[in-house]
């Protein structure tokens, strides 16, 4: 009777610790799956490099039966990759640029920038105070081109994952001129050496950043900290040369993943 009873309330543990364990998955947020999932492509890729592949959204990441991952994609396409598992809402922003394998920067930054703060559109929200930021947020920017006054075409911006804000706001002065900002630590795919602690794929043998990494990027704020600018980091390797001061422009938005209930 004694082992009778003890099998019972063993199997009542265990029934207990199944449901405990199957609701706690239940309660993870969009914004943490998403990170959680760009954390296993930084964890898992092997081969690393930061190119513009004309391919969908899916084959952006190369995965082996072994576990292990290639990663050789750009911001957009790294972030297009991620949202594939979350196809009503990738769709959603895929749709606005339908003629490419996956949507730009820009078109990320401009869905984003159009969202509500108060209610979610086809599961997404947009964050529009920086110190709402949290872990799994995506930040987007679109760079000043030619028709902006700018000399030279480039890539037309960038898409991040946050991990988690950098202390508080700071200020620095260059020629003579003040920035405040705000440094946010993320995942993301891009040619620039971010400022630091910046950390690349442990399983990779990447001299420098060439693609999938970890870094801080600095947001310019104005005197309401409303963000007026970025600042991606110190070196551009992709065009060969550092990167002074950060980027003025009001073309920068923050959003986050929720549930659809469209």
């Amino acid at each position: 009777m004694f082992i009778f009873r003890l099998a019972q309330i063993t199997v009542s543990v265990m029934a207990i610790a199944l449901l405990c364990s199957s609701a706690s998955a239940q309660t993870i947020s969009p914004a943490e799956k998403l990170f959680q999932r760009a954390d296993w492509v930084f964890n898992n890729a092997e081969q690393v490099h930061y190119g513009h592949r004309k391919v969908p959204a899916i084959n952006q990441i190369k995965s082996f039966s072994n576990g292990r991952c290639e990663a050789d994609t750009d911001c957009s396409g790294f972030v297009s990759y991620l949202l594939s598992e979350f196809p009503q809402q990738y769709e959603a922003i895929r749709s606005l640029q339908p003629e490419r394998k996956y949507p730009q920067a820009k078109i990320y930054m401009q869905f984003f920038n159009e969202l509500k703060l108060d209610k979610p559109t086809s599961g997404w929200l947009k964050i529009g105070q920086i110190e709402d930021l949290r872990r799994g947020d995506l930040i987007a920017w679109k760079k000043p081109q030619p028709q902006d006054g700018v000399k030279k075409k480039s890539n037309t911006g960038h898409v991040a994952i946050v991990i988690d804000k950098q202390g508080t706001i700071q200020e620095t002065e260059i020629n003579g001129k003040t920035y405040r900002y705000q440094s946010i630590n993320v995942i993301d795919s891009s040619s620039v050496k971010h400022f630091q602690p910046e950390l690349l794929p442990p399983l990779s043998s990447m001299p420098h950043r060439d693609g999938i990494g970890k870094g801080v990027v600095r947001i310019i704020l104005d005197q309401s900290n409303r963000p007026i600018g970025y600042w991606e980091g110190t070196y551009w390797y992709e065009g060969g040369k550092e990167i002074r001061k950060p980027t003025l422009t009001e073309s920068i938005a923050f959003a986050r993943l929720v549930a659809n209930n469209n």
